[in-house]
Parts: structure tokens; sequence; C-alpha cells
């Protein structure tokens, strides 16, 4: 199952919508990622996604955003054509997500069974680049949205 699209495609969607700082841009192509798998059981985009310090990195937009450091990332990209699945998946995130800040959304990836799995023997400061296996997202983005609604119990 390949995605459809690469991991810049979709930086540079969410660059336009939002300027965000890498840090939070990171954070948003993972979400996006595991929510491609849980509404379209489907990648989104083919790249691997790392388990870095501060949480999951598609190490080849980060190399091409990082001058940015913490600042916002003010450029303006052409965009490619997406299909309507896809934009469904962005705006999802952008809507329930891009409210939150990037030290935020760093604490939630670090929540998360794929990071934590990624970082299994690692020291907390530890740099690696391990990928975070595409199953291991599948798996936590489809189960966390088919998780049943408490119920209380008599």
């Amino acid at each position: 199952m390949k995605g459809k699209y690469n991991a810049t495609d979709i930086a540079k969607w969410f660059i336009n919508e939002l300027h965000p700082e890498p840090l939070k841009l990171q954070k948003l192509l993972y979400l996006s990622q595991g929510f491609s798998y849980a509404f379209n059981d489907r990648p989104l985009f083919e790249d691997d996604i790392e388990g870095w310090v501060h949480g999951p990195v598609v190490a080849s937009v980060y190399r091409q955003y990082s001058m940015f450091k913490y600042n916002p990332i003010t450029i303006e990209h052409q965009l490619i054509e997406f299909d309507d699945e896809t934009l469904d998946i962005l705006n999802y995130v952008k809507d329930n997500f891009a409210k939150y800040d990037s030290r935020y959304l760093e604490k939630l990836t670090h929540s998360q069974e794929p990071w934590i799995l990624s970082r299994e023997g690692l020291d907390p400061d530890e740099r690696s680049d391990k990928t975070i296996t595409k199953e291991n997202i599948a798996n936590y983005f489809i189960n966390y949205i088919h998780q049943p609604e408490d119920e209380e119990w008599d």
C-alpha cells in the first residue's frame, strides 16, 4: 500500500494554510499519516517517519525547512491538486490539531504508542533515525478512531 503523495506535497499544503514552524509541521504530517490510515485504510504519503527526540519527523521535510528553526515557515508554495479524500484528512487535522502549539503536539505524540515503540532502548535525549513503522502508525490510529465511547456500567 503506497501513499499517493510524498510528505513534501503534504507539508506544502500545511505551510500555505497555516505557516507553522518546523516542529509543528512535523507533528501535523505525522497526524495526517495516522488519520489517513484510520479513515481511508492507506498511507497518505510514501515517506518514512522517524522517532526523533522531539517526536515524529519526516527527515527530508525537516532538512528542507530546518533553517526556519522556531519561526513560522513563511513560504508560499505552488500546490499539486489533491483528491477529496486527501483534502478531508488534511482539513480534519487542521481543524482538530492546528489550534495547538508545537510543544503541546510534541507532548501528544510522545504519549502515543508508535513514537514510544520507536524510542525503545534509547535515552530520552539520544538521537536516533529509527523508523516509526507504518504498521504501528496504522494500528494505533485505527484503534484510536474505533475506540468505543465510555459507557456507564450498572
